[in-house]
């Protein structure tokens, strides 16, 4: 329930931020990316996940040449891999909101590069049929940091590509056998289009 409701919240967020579009400040975006979730090692626990593919979507709104806010949404699947010998399959869904540094770039140029840190939560739910132990959802706090580039294509189109790190504890589903409370590092590269609004 606290899932659906983080998620509520976050979609509302995220579909009032274009009443705050004008002149071309806002923009969207849709990316692919790469899930690869550092191992996690406590109380005697490793923690390894699969590497994963997912997708990311944001709404970017531009104060000025310098600066710019965001509202992330992502999902993937991937496997918690136990040395206690389980395994936990979950759907992972993020919502997180950043500060976007934009290098004081004019608007008209072809290249934006961009650097970006900020918070938010992820939210793992586990699957059945992937999951050796009873698992039980959870959300994790998460700080985000990141960076990359964005190619303008035409007025309004770019494609872009980056590097997102989210650093959180590692998730252990409450199940006693897979406690690591260590925190570990997400890398999330991606690659994207942009349309400007």
């Amino acid at each position: 329930m606290r899932i659906k409701i983080g998620l509520l919240v976050a979609v509302l967020a995220l579909l009032s931020l274009p009443a705050l579009a004008q002149n071309g400040n806002s923009e969207v975006s849709a990316n692919f990316t790469g899930n690869f979730q550092k191992q996690a090692n406590g109380f005697g626990v490793i923690d390894t996940a699969t590497d994963s593919g997912g997708f990311l979507v944001n709404y970017r709104y531009h104060f000025n040449r310098w600066s710019a806010v965001e509202g992330n949404y992502g999902n993937t699947l991937f496997s918690q891999v136990y040395n206690s010998g389980t395994v936990t399959q979950a759907r992972v869904q993020e919502a997180t909101f950043a500060y976007v540094f934009t290098f004081g770039v004019d608007r008209e140029a072809r290249f934006h590069p961009f650097l970006e840190a900020g918070t938010g939560a992820l939210f793992f739910s586990p699957t059945i049929a992937g999951s050796t132990a009873p698992a039980v959802s959870q959300n994790r706090p998460v700080l985000l940091y990141g960076g990359g580039v964005q190619y303008k294509l035409t007025h309004r189109f770019s494609v872009q590509a980056g590097y997102r790190g989210l650093i959180y504890t590692a998730a252990d589903f409450s199940v006693p056998t897979q406690v690591t409370n260590a925190k570990t590092n997400m890398a999330e590269p991606y690659a994207g289009v942009s349309f400007r609004f």
